[in-house]
């Protein structure tokens, strides 16, 4: 039976597409012909002929209710596989990871092995490159010292994708009696870690982001000498700047502190 694509809107975070996503598990029209659609500030809406277009709030608890479903029902493997998805800056993440849910439901564990179907291959596509990000950004990320008393550490990245909890999760293990504040330039939020071990990631408004965007500009008093060290270990005579590109992508390097 043929029927009008119904196009779920919602606000483009991580709770607004799982809201999305609970709204049209529900709603029993038909997986098939059903999309979600995150709607981004500033970017013009293509509207579509003959569909129905339906607007969802954020609700935190619809959310839950989704990401218990997927670590209950389907396991943690899916999950994880879901939260890198949403956590990615693709346009299509939404339809892919509800289709994704949808066979996850059906067929338990196994939809993370089922790369011949469609969406479990987007979503581990979008995984990869959601992952191949954190692990550049857990080895080319620099702290400095903003703060002497106590103790506070700043770093400030610009990714493509929201990945500071992942980051956060995986410092926190490593400086775990440490102030720290990890800031995603890029998405304007940033995570404040605690010397207690307890961390959180706020959202922030335009006047904490350019306070923080200051603290930046503090020069540190080892910055100079981990540059001259830098510079005096490097060979000249093996410099071979593609090799290096491949290995520590330009991206990368706009706020590491040997490059600045």
């Amino acid at each position: 039976m043929d029927k009008p694509i119904r196009i779920y809107q919602c606000e483009d975070s991580i709770n607004g597409i799982l809201s999305a996503i609970y709204e049209a598990g529900i709603s029993g029209y038909g997986h098939r012909f059903i999309r979600i659609q995150p709607l981004v500030d500033g970017q013009a809406e293509n509207m579509e002929l003959f569909s129905e277009y339906i607007s969802i709030e954020t609700d935190s608890r619809k959310a839950e209710h989704v990401i218990e479903a997927v670590r209950s029902k389907i396991s943690k493997q899916a999950y994880m596989y879901m939260m890198y998805a949403l956590a990615s800056c693709y346009a299509d993440r939404g339809d892919a990871v509800y289709q994704f849910i949808t066979y996850g439901f059906t067929m338990g564990n196994k939809v993370c092995s089922a790369l011949q179907i469609p969406c479990v291959q987007r979503v581990f596509e979008i995984k990869r490159s959601v992952g191949n990000e954190v692990h550049f950004f857990r080895e080319f990320l620099r702290f400095q010292e903003i703060q002497k008393t106590p103790s506070l550490l700043l770093a400030v990245i610009e990714p493509r994708h929201q990945i500071i909890p992942v980051l956060t999760e995986h410092f926190a293990d490593r400086f775990m009696s440490e102030w720290f504040i990890i800031y995603d330039k890029t998405h304007r939020e940033a995570s404040f870690h605690n010397a207690d071990g307890t961390w959180e990631v706020h959202v922030l408004t335009e006047e904490k982001a350019q306070k923080l965007e200051a603290y930046q500009e503090q020069r540190e008093e080892y910055v100079d000498l981990w540059k001259i060290f830098f510079d005096n270990i490097a060979i000249a005579e093996r410099t071979n700047a593609k090799l290096q590109n491949n290995m520590l992508p330009l991206h990368y390097r706009k706020h590491m502190t040997e490059f600045q």
